[in-house]
């Protein structure tokens, strides 16, 4: 249901970013992002302040945020079973005003997810990298737009 919820929340990007640089999102969006973060913060006991400090690019070396940042991907159906993110899934999912802009910061990331680092680190290495090389369309940004 969640990851469901999370492809929706994708698809609807492009109705709901209207031009601005940062998503504005409907409350009910706002609740299944609510869920989602909830659910991978009890799974992996990550701070609040860890995960509020990558919206500002402060990325704490920290195994529960890396795991937290793996299973926002996983809970966004992202993932394959392997635990290696799904990047054609991942790009299809992009609002077309956004694709060019997305998918070049998606694959300039991609050669972080190589298969000699674990699932955890793969995923706070792509994270890191897509803020670095946008912070407005990134996935931190993205899946921050929450309750605080």
């Amino acid at each position: 249901m969640i990851t469901a919820s999370l492809h929706v929340i994708f698809a609807l990007l492009a109705f709901v970013y209207g031009g601005k640089d940062k998503p504005v999102l409907s409350e009910e969006i706002k609740e299944i992002i609510q869920t989602v973060h909830d659910e991978c913060v009890g799974k992996t006991g990550v701070s609040e302040e860890d995960i509020t400090n990558c919206e500002s690019g402060i990325f704490k070396e920290d195994v529960k945020l890396k795991c937290y940042m793996f299973c926002l991907l996983e809970e966004a159906g992202l993932v394959n079973d392997d635990g290696t993110v799904d990047y054609e899934m991942f790009t299809s999912l992009i609002p077309e005003e956004y694709f060019d802009r997305a998918t070049k910061m998606i694959f300039s990331c991609k050669e972080l997810d190589t298969p000699d680092k674990d699932k955890c680190e793969r995923a706070f290495e792509v994270h890191k990298c897509s803020y670095e090389k946008d912070p407005d369309v990134s996935i931190v940004t993205i899946l921050n737009v929450r309750e605080k």
